[in-house]
């Protein structure tokens, strides 16, 4: 089992130094050879489903509150704990960066 890691450690190292070669000469569209790309396929951008994802369970929780009948202060405060976690549960560490999506449920003019 340990040779198995060791073996998966040394390979990765190496990828890490061919992508280090390659961004020093200045190959930055090329970082790996074109033989190690060859059959892989590029993993989907999901950001637009989990942006869908959020707001659909952002608007359903703070509806899910209302029927609580909470103070608004209260309200506020859940709301925006609930948002917050869901943002933290879909885009991990990154979750930060999509605050504005709290822009949607802000009150009209």
């Amino acid at each position: 089992m340990h040779l198995i890691v060791l073996g998966a450690l040394s390979e990765i190292a190496g990828l890490v130094a061919t992508i280090a070669e390659q961004y020093v000469d200045g190959c930055i569209g090329a970082l790996l050879p074109k033989p190690l790309l060859e059959g892989k396929k590029p993993v989907r951008d999901r950001e637009l489903l989990r942006v869908a994802a959020a707001v659909v369970l952002i608007a359903g929780g703070v509806v899910g509150l209302a029927f609580l009948g909470l103070p608004d202060v209260a309200m506020a405060a859940v709301g925006t704990a609930w948002s917050v976690l869901i943002l933290m549960a879909l885009f991990g560490s990154n979750w930060a960066s999509h605050l504005p999506i709290f822009e949607l449920f802000k009150p009209g003019p």
